[in-house]
């Protein structure tokens, strides 16, 4: 199975084209080339339309991980643009190839909290995807729109979409390990998302089963997670 990753250069994309690598036939669709000389490449952004289509020929499946990853560094219209904009342009050339599976790298943020500057309570606890989504920020609304996007082409053309909310993915490499230190060490003052995080590895882990499950439903949205909290 040819497998397209969007995004699949940056610091989570390139553990995701490794785990996927070992399966499936993989292509990463990003602005810089991946961390291998073996993945074969394609230099095209997402919101050039008229090169995307093109460029995803013959391709069985599709992982969107391209995007800006968070809310605090770009300006709100450019975070909406990309993200939201990036996603339906990344459908519908899926849809005009006929390409008939997509994984959606959703968020956990999706839910309001994370990036909230009105403060914000759970509904109830343990949070599941029965809980209402309230984002505040472009970036949590980007991705409850992209959500929208994936079930809406599941209507309309029978197209496989998950969408999987992860929370802060943790990565090994040093620089990011000292950060974690920092957060566990005073994780008083990091309650916005619960305290949830996800090791990359396991992000790939569910963006390969995602491939592989054949789920009844055609359109699925879930929270995945680590099974504790960085408060031990």
């Amino acid at each position: 199975m040819r497998v397209l990753v969007t995004g699949g250069s940056g610091l989570v994309g390139r553990y995701i084209v490794d785990v996927l690598s070992k399966s499936f036939e993989v292509e990463v669709l990003d602005l810089k080339p991946p961390h291998r000389r073996d993945i074969p490449f394609l230099n095209v952004d997402v919101l050039d339309f008229r090169r995307l289509v093109p460029s995803m020929k013959g391709f069985n499946a599709v992982v969107h991980l391209a995007g800006i990853p968070h809310p605090l560094n770009d300006p709100p219209e450019q975070i909406f643009r990309v993200n939201a904009m990036g996603t339906f342009n990344v459908l519908e050339a899926c849809a005009l190839n006929r390409i008939k599976q997509f994984v959606f790298m959703s968020s956990e943020s999706t839910l309001g909290f994370a990036f909230s500057t009105r403060r914000m309570w759970p509904e109830y606890l343990p949070v599941d995807e029965r809980h209402p989504l309230r984002p505040q920020d472009p970036y949590g609304l980007s991705k409850v729109c992209g959500e929208e996007m994936c079930a809406s082409y599941t209507r309309r053309i029978g197209m496989h979409t998950t969408c999987l909310r992860a929370p802060w993915i943790w990565v090994p490499e040093p620089k990011e390990k000292e950060t974690y230190r920092k957060l566990v060490a005073d994780y008083g003052s990091w309650s916005k998302n619960l305290w949830a995080f996800i090791h990359v590895q396991d992000v790939a882990q569910a963006v390969e089963l995602a491939l592989k499950q054949k789920y009844r439903e055609l359109h699925r949205a879930n929270f995945i997670s680590s099974d504790e909290n960085w408060t031990n």
